[in-house]
């Protein structure tokens, strides 16, 4: 069932309010479509505008809970995915954690062809960023991050997702009762 307003104005813990952001992610976005990178962007223009900008910037959270900015790079540098995680992250008003992100996006965005190739893989990214000299680059922008997340709690930077559905809920619900195909 599609999430509502109302159920958003009605569900005080951030947690629950989080878990159900994801289900209605998963409902329009399912895994299938995820995978797929061209039917992804294909049906992200269909979405609410909170609900983009939420399944924009999902994967980096993800990074930035387990890895750091470069690692995030090396995993996904298709200009499609870095435009979406930098407009949901402006979305969700998170404007200083956008900044970093977009610096780190200028600097790395030289070497993408290079990250593309078979040449860089997990056991020797580290060196190349040292090679090509962004090994230190990043720390101070990694810290930043990794502090703003600290002081979100738990949900780190899905912290922003309550506030935004509570903010502005009626960009977090889909008014049609149709699930996006593409």
């Amino acid at each position: 069932m599609a999430l509502t307003v109302e159920q958003i104005g009605n569900t005080e813990d951030d947690d629950e309010l989080v878990e159900l952001l994801c289900d209605e992610l998963q409902l329009w976005l399912p895994d299938e479509l995820r995978d797929d990178r061209d039917r992804f962007h294909a049906a992200l223009p269909a979405l609410p505008q909170g609900l983009r900008a939420m399944a924009g910037m999902h994967f980096f959270d993800v990074s930035m809970t387990l890895d750091d900015l470069p690692w995030h790079f090396a995993n996904q540098n298709d200009p499609r995915d870095l435009q979406e995680t930098l407009d949901g992250l402006r979305e969700l008003e998170l404007s200083k954690v956008a900044d970093l992100f977009e610096k780190a996006w200028r600097l790395m965005e030289p070497h993408f062809e290079k990250l593309r190739s078979d040449d860089i893989n997990g056991e020797n990214f580290y060196d190349w960023l040292e090679e090509v000299g962004l090994d230190q680059t990043f720390e101070p922008m990694n810290d930043a991050i990794w502090d703003f997340c600290e002081q979100q709690g738990d949900l780190r930077l899905l912290a922003s997702w309550p506030r935004y559905a509570r903010k502005f809920p009626e960009r977090c619900v889909v008014a049609s009762p149709f699930r996006i195909v593409s």
